[in-house]
């Protein structure tokens, strides 16, 4: 990860997410921003972690390898990291200090 330990939360009030789930991905409406973005599983369920609580980088990757059987890799990091900054530029999620 990028080491600085910066952890990420919703941009927008809790409550302002509202989801619309399928067997292949989901859309969430952003009430604060009035976009619509469509998300596979894997980034719905990163936003979805960080909805619930704010999270680092590095504790995503955790739970990921913990509660998704994956293994830790260099490439996971960077698929988290990709979509932590995704995040950020559709103004989702937000980072803290």
């Amino acid at each position: 990860m990028d080491g600085t330990g910066e952890t990420y939360r919703l941009a927008a009030p809790s409550g302002s997410l509202l989801w619309r789930e399928w067997d292949d991905g989901c859309v969430v409406f952003n009430l604060a921003t009035g976009e619509t973005h469509y998300l596979d599983d894997f980034t719905a369920y990163l936003l979805r972690l960080v909805e619930t609580s704010a999270q680092t980088a590095d504790a995503l990757t955790g739970t990921v390898c913990a509660e998704l059987g994956r293994e830790h890799s260099a490439a996971l990091e960077a698929q988290i990291g990709r979509a932590l900054r995704n995040f950020e530029v559709l103004a989702l999620l937000e980072k803290t200090r």
